[in-house]
């Protein structure tokens, strides 16, 4: 068994990431008025226990929590923890790691924004060669609208032209390295997973998607974890038959 533990980042990729300015539209947050991906207020705010307390947690990729340390770039979350959760899969130990912040309105600052803030609303898909084969919505709320039927609160839904190669830039640099690319496979697995047992569980209820869905989170019904332990452990291994044996250390 190998470990998710990261040593050291990989720099390159970090510093290609961190100098491409994506900006899908100028000044998109008066689109929904209301800065929805900075804090996603209006949909926390039907939660029971998630919205007692003012929070936004980012997802990191690899070595991006030790990228951001090393560079000065921490404080722009004001409070704020690094949250890891690891899950073993037989092969490897998974280990996610993100950062919640509570610092009030948006939780870091445009010109040093972690990836997931340079990519959203749109999460890059890919085959485990790394050829990139389209976009998806990042995120849990996203499924939440789709399931719900709700009208999606973020109103982008594709790149503008002006900013396809600043996409590009970010995404196959990604795709170049291996643990980086296994990693956001992982997460959109992971996230799909979460989706797809929101959804049989709001079928099954006659409750509103916010209580299913905070309900099925706190008490540990989301996520089935011997399924969707070998649907990472079959990741692991195409990755391993991509790349070699070593892949996770690229």
């Amino acid at each position: 068994m190998v470990s998710g533990g990261h040593l050291a980042y990989p720099k390159h990729v970090f510093d290609q990431i961190y100098e491409t300015d994506l900006v899908f539209v100028s000044d998109c947050w008066k689109l929904c008025g209301d800065a929805h991906c900075c804090n996603f207020s209006r949909y926390k705010s039907n939660f029971k226990l998630l919205a007692r307390t003012h929070f936004q947690e980012l997802p990191l990729l690899p070595g991006e929590f030790e990228y951001m340390k090393d560079h000065g770039r921490l404080d722009q979350f004001g409070d704020y923890e690094l949250k890891t959760v690891e899950f073993d899969i037989g092969d490897y130990v998974f280990r996610a790691e993100s950062i919640i912040s509570r610092k009030q309105g948006c939780a870091c600052d445009h010109n040093i924004r972690p990836t997931i803030c340079r990519l959203y609303p749109l999460l890059p898909c890919y085959e485990p060669n790394g050829r990139l084969i389209g976009t998806e919505r990042v995120g849990i709320y996203e499924e939440i609208e789709q399931l719900a039927g709700m009208s999606p609160a973020c109103q982008l839904s594709a790149i503008p032209f002006d900013q396809l190669q600043s996409f590009l830039s970010i995404a196959n640099v990604i795709a170049a390295s291996p643990l980086q690319l296994f990693y956001i496979m992982a997460y959109r697995l992971t996230k799909n997973h979460v989706a797809r047992q929101l959804g049989r569980r709001f079928e099954d209820s006659e409750r509103d998607i916010f209580s299913v869905f905070e309900a099925g989170l706190f008490r540990n019904k989301l996520v089935r974890p011997a399924r969707l332990r070998r649907q990472l452990q079959t990741l692991f291994r195409t990755f391993q038959a991509e790349y070699g044996e070593d892949f996770h250390q690229a």
